[in-house]
């Protein structure tokens, strides 16, 4: 996350590091480190990509045992494909960029398109609950995931047979997602895949405002023809985009100012309020066909108008690049982080105004410089409520504790976020940074529950990282 790498930089390596790293290969070798890590009381921690943005792979600094890393990156190989039943078996170790070239080589691809994707590993996404931008097509990965191999100190937790759906009870698998390193380690799993679409087509929309935008979402999710992907982008987003983007030049800027030019002359729209949507659309060619028609033909009921497949392309494949924009912005003393919330249709507006407003405030109590920096945008769309995605950023340059300034505020800001209807979370999940606010969003009793199941699990403790409902243990 972005404190650890801003500690990094400025002020000194964390407190607690891990003693020891250890790379298994195969099950048994997983097996045979749990079993000397228990015997022995070591602390095992997982890890995968690295990409987390929650805390979850800091050690705790209470911690007094040997601590070692099982990093899973050569656990990385396709197991099984089943071309006839479209699942495969898959070690949890790969990341998403060796899954989909491997799936891509026998002309499928698992769907799942997070914006870690170059670095985060299957085991990474069934640990926090992971969502790609495709969701809409493919599903989240609780959608995508069939069956998974959890081991723990006490035995190996999975089920047998991977079907469409069974009742079969209270279902294990349910243990996995969401699980951040404090059951065991994930080894495999089955997943759905799916062959390469047909077709694919980029397009991008310009709305007069967010309002309007938001209102197009939610009619578009009535209408059945949701393309794989479409993201609304706010004005301070799309300027970002539009300031990223390499000097245009001959014909292409002359393109450039002709469009400019039509929304503010003929259009009226007002470049500080105009927002934009991305649009990726997959399957067979009717499909996207069919989208295609839908998606621009209602738009103009909304007061959209095309921007062009190019900008929607370019769009899209910016958001692999934001971690990187982010860690360049360090070098300049600026901290900035992205944080997301799942929110009803009816709470949008309210959730987006608190934080803004919060924000400010919060930025001129601490004596921040400068004004601060938020965006924001609706990433993925359900049929009750939408994924909202705040990129902030503050220059820190100047102030006494940076790192603690940054934690006071982007907790605060999830504080103003639950207030007015949001979730904790969407796909980020819990880590060590958003333990505290558990209580609100589950009882006390399902707390406990939680911390009786991994005790059974977990007699001695070794997967001891403390990640959410489990951070107040160590």
């Amino acid at each position: 996350s972005v404190d650890e790498v801003y500690q990094i930089l400025y002020y000194r390596p964390p407190e607690r590091l891990v003693d020891v790293v250890l790379f298994p290969e195969e099950d048994a070798d997983i097996q045979a480190i749990i079993q000397l890590a228990n015997e022995h009381n070591v602390v095992l921690v997982p890890y995968g990509g690295g990409t987390n943005v929650s805390g979850a792979l800091a050690i705790p600094t209470s911690e007094t045992r040997m601590v070692a890393s099982v990093d899973m990156r050569r656990m990385n190989r396709i197991l099984q494909v089943d071309e006839e039943n479209f699942q495969a078996c898959v070690q949890a170790g790969i990341s998403g960029k060796q899954l989909e070239i491997a799936l891509n080589e026998r002309g499928y691809t698992s769907g799942h398109d997070p914006d870690s994707l170059e670095f985060s590993t299957l085991g990474g996404w069934i640990a926090t609950n992971a969502s790609g931008m495709k969701k809409n097509r493919y599903g989240n990965i609780e959608d995508i995931v069939m069956e998974a191999t959890l081991v723990t100190p006490t035995g190996e937790v999975e089920t047998h047979h991977a079907t469409p759906r069974n009742s079969t009870g209270v279902q294990p698998r349910s243990f996995l997602f969401g699980s951040e390193g404090n059951l065991g380690i994930i080894t495999r799993a089955t997943i759905k895949i799916h062959k390469q679409p047909e077709a694919q087509a980029f397009g991008s929309l310009v709305f007069p405002s967010f309002e309007r935008g938001v209102s197009y979402l939610k009619a578009l999710r009535q209408t059945g023809q949701v393309p794989a992907s479409i993201r609304l982008v706010n004005n301070t987003e799309f300027h970002l985009g539009q300031a990223l983007k390499p000097e245009a030049k001959g014909f292409k800027k002359l393109q450039q100012d002709i469009l400019q030019l039509f929304l503010s002359k003929v259009k009226g729209f007002d470049p500080k309020q105009l927002v934009a949507c991305t649009i990726v659309m997959e399957g067979t060619k009717d499909e996207v066909r069919q989208q295609s028609k839908t998606i621009f033909r209602l738009a103009k009921k909304y007061g959209g108008i095309s921007g062009g497949a190019h900008r929607g392309e370019r769009g899209y494949m910016l958001t692999f690049g934001i971690a990187y924009i982010r860690d360049f912005f360090t070098q300049f003393h600026i901290l900035g982080e992205t944080f997301e919330t799942s929110v009803p249709w009816t709470n949008i507006h309210d959730v987006i105004g608190a934080v803004e407003k919060k924000l400010f405030v919060l930025c001129e109590e601490y004596g921040v410089p400068g004004k601060p920096f938020l965006a924001y945008r609706v990433t993925q769309t359900y049929h009750t409520g939408v994924c909202i995605y705040f990129t902030m950023g503050f220059c820190a340059q100047g102030l006494e504790d940076a790192v603690g300034v940054y934690h006071a505020i982007e907790h605060q800001l999830r504080q103003a976020i639950l207030d007015h209807g949001g979730s904790l979370s969407h796909h980020h999940g819990v880590g060590k940074l958003r333990s505290g606010f558990l209580p609100q969003i589950q009882s006390e009793n399902s707390i406990a529950v939680l911390r009786q199941m991994k005790k059974a699990m977990d007699p001695n403790n070794i997967f001891a990282i403390g990640n959410g409902a489990f951070a107040e243990e160590q």
